[in-house]
């Protein structure tokens, strides 16, 4: 590592560097108000002006007092130096004027009027107030440039200072040095002096790093963090480097440096970090050494998160990065715990951002569960066990967002927090189920709207959350892959036949032909092939058909979700479609609609099913499959649900399913809806 010699002293260094409080300090502008104060006095003979231009300084500076750096302590000493000459040349105020003296004697004491233009009884009055509660100590120091501490408050190393009477502590420090301690008492009228002289132990480092806040460790051990700018006299230093001296941070001193090899190392968020192998050299024989600047390079990523869904926030550990879409944003490389907050639902990952390397990803909401706790005071066997398992229950949840009760909230106070801010979608508590011998408690999950289903506990199995955890991480499958063929298993045939080609025809598959292959493998049956079709991959699929080789563009086909599905967790699936539903348009927003009415079916809400329905529109005529019919289809049966005097509605609804003679129920190879919309009919009728 390179040294640099032609700089200032490192006990400067170290006594401005690392011993300012990090406390904000007054507008830099103060400097020029004070400026003007002077000029106004010493051009222009302007006494009021410049009086005026030392009380606003005045009332910036004195109320910050104790927490000011050197600088501005020593602008304020100046201040009440200037308005006490101001103020003594006015017969008005020369009361005031001794009571400036009187503040500055008050706050700094080693303070020296300016002896050329404060009159000598000004003079005579400070050096009166001095004398009267302090004594005068000189010092001398060996080596200069350390730290004096008095009654363990650090200072500057003045050749002089006015101490009150009484006894005093006194220490004096350098780095690279041992320290001496000095016990002193002073009377009235005392003139003392105190010499120092420091043994040499160890060396010392300084540098300036570049960003400034860098996290310093010397042989793995903490030492702090770079702060602060560079003085402007560092700027052959920071030329050296390829940087502006105010990119470059205060210095930095590490100390006690003793005999041997050392490791410096440099940390800073968005920074790679920088090794410095320190040779014996820097410790034989002891010395101040100073480095030249290091430069940290950059380690940055970018990232972008997009969604279909509208109204995302984007965080990235906790810091809002923006509303979506989140394009090419560039971040410190690491690994980040990533969140979208939507209108409804939440998306979670961890992500890590490489290095010059860029991350895509798309968002998608999942249902947010709050578990509310125990709703109930009766004990159980298990109960704490059980308890403890809900509270990890989102580890092994892939579909849902899972957000833990808050500490000493009743289920009654947080699901009222909980509808009031929209922060889930669906509820998860616990209830006492005393009556019922063998099951003491139900597991109660529920919409907002309170579509709830109860899930019988036994809290001493060995996993009673087990059913839950597979309904909750189990998907509503309502699409499935489909090249647009209807397919039978007729007696005779190396294949399933193709009873309806479709599309397919401009392809060349034809009809009461059997397949043969799909995807490269032989298919024997209905079933086999659709088999081959949910393992498809890619955008198309291969099928053969009587020695033709077709390359068919593999889409999707709407399913019905299945009404009572004992795999399934109805109240998740509704909250679920909902989010679906959001992002989706024209007819695969109306399929969700569908299958959300269907849902609500389940828990006999044919209301809300029947609103649903009534917004479901499928365009056009459509193939064989779910269709507008087996919406109409779905309306008449609410409506029937709904009582006598819907049943008019009801027959009309029925009267329009037949006019869409491909649909069919719960997909392409169900029951065509028209026949049974038709019986459906004649029962209401009769």
């Amino acid at each position: 590592m390179m040294r640099h010699r032609s700089l200032a002293p490192i006990a400067l260094i170290f006594a401005a560097g690392r011993l300012c409080a990090q406390v904000p300090q007054p507008d830099p502008s103060l400097n020029d108000v004070f400026k003007q104060g002077k000029d106004l006095w010493a051009n222009q003979g302007d006494r009021d002006g410049a009086a005026a231009k030392f009380e606003q300084v005045l009332a910036a500076l004195e109320p910050k007092a104790r927490s000011l750096d050197a600088a501005w302590r020593g602008m304020l000493c100046e201040t009440y130096n200037w308005l006490a000459i101001l103020e003594d040349r006015n017969p008005a105020k020369k009361a005031d004027a001794i009571r400036r003296i009187e503040a500055l004697a008050g706050f700094n004491p080693d303070f020296e009027l300016d002896k050329n233009i404060t009159s000598g009884k000004l003079q005579a009055l400070y050096d009166s107030l001095r004398g009267a509660k302090l004594a005068k100590v000189g010092f001398t120091f060996l080596p200069e440039g350390g730290v004096l501490k008095v009654d363990d408050v650090p200072g500057p190393s003045s050749t002089s200072r006015y101490l009150a009477f009484g006894s005093h502590k006194l220490i004096y420090a350098k780095p690279g040095f041992g320290s001496q301690e000095v016990d002193l008492t002073l009377a009235p009228k005392d003139t003392k002096n105190v010499d120092f002289k420091l043994d040499r132990n160890a060396s010392t480092i300084t540098f300036y790093t570049y960003p400034s806040g860098v996290e310093v460790l010397l042989d793995g051990k903490p030492q702090g963090k770079t702060s602060g700018q560079a003085p402007p006299d560092m700027k052959a230093l920071a030329d050296k480097a390829g940087l502006k001296v105010e990119d470059l941070s205060g210095p930095f001193v590490v100390s006690e440096l003793k005999v041997g090899k050392h490791i410096l190392e440099l940390k800073s968020a968005c920074f790679r970090p920088k090794r410095v192998e320190l040779d014996e050299s820097f410790t034989t024989p002891y010395a101040d050494h100073i480095l030249e600047a290091i430069k940290l390079d950059p380690s940055r990523g970018t990232l972008t998160v997009t969604s279909a869904w509208p109204g995302g926030e984007l965080f990235l550990s906790g810091q809002s990065y923006g509303p979506l879409p989140a394009t090419g944003v560039s971040v410190c490389a690491g690994t980040y715990d990533l969140v979208v907050k939507y209108p409804s639902g939440g998306f979670s990952q961890r992500v890590e951002i490489p290095e010059n390397k860029a991350v895509s990803l798309a968002a998608k909401p999942k249902p947010r569960i709050a578990f509310i706790g125990f709703d109930g005071a009766d004990d159980f066997p298990g109960k704490s066990r059980l308890l403890a398992q809900l509270q990890s229950l989102g580890d092994r949840l892939k579909e849902v967002a899972f957000l833990k009760p808050k500490d000493g909230e009743s289920p009654v106070d947080a699901i009222a927090r909980i509808r009031n801010a929209k922060e889930a979608e669906l509820l998860l508590s616990l209830v006492s189920a005393k009556d019922r011998p063998g099951y003491p408690v139900d597991l109660v999950l529920g919409t907002l709207d309170r579509e709830e289903e109860h899930l019988p506990l036994k809290p001493l199995d060995e996993d009673p959350l087990a059913d839950l955890v597979g309904r909750l991480n189990t998907q509503p499958q309502i699409w499935e892959p489909s090249v647009g063929l209807l397919l039978a298993d007729l007696p005779g045939e190396s294949g399933p036949v193709v009873i309806q080609p479709g599309d397919t025809g401009k392809f060349g598959i034809q009809a009461l032909k059997a397949i043969t292959q799909a995807g490269g493998k032989a298919v024997t049956t209905a079933l086999a092939f659709r088999q081959v079709l949910l393992e498809a991959k890619g955008e198309t699929l291969s099928v053969t058909q009587a020695g033709l080789n077709a390359s068919l563009p593999l889409g999707r086909e709407p399913l019905e979700l299945p009404l009572h599905a004992s795999n399934l967790c109805y109240p998740f699936v509704l909250a679920e479609l909902r989010l679906r539903t959001i992002a989706a348009k024209g007819d695969e927003a109306a399929f969700l609609k569908l299958n959300q009415a269907i849902a609500f079916m389940h828990f006999r809400r044919f209301d809300k099913a029947l609103e649903l329905l009534r917004e479901a529109k499928v365009s056009g005529p459509g193939h064989l499959g779910l269709g507008q019919g087996t919406v109409d289809y779905y309306t008449g049966i609410c409506l029937s649900k709904l009582g006598s005097v819907y049943i008019p509605e009801a027959i009309q609804a029925f009267g329009q399913a037949p006019k869409f003679p491909n649909s069919t129920l719960f997909g392409p190879d169900g029951p065509l809806v028209a026949p049974l919309a038709k019986q459906a009919t004649e029962d209401l009728k009769n």
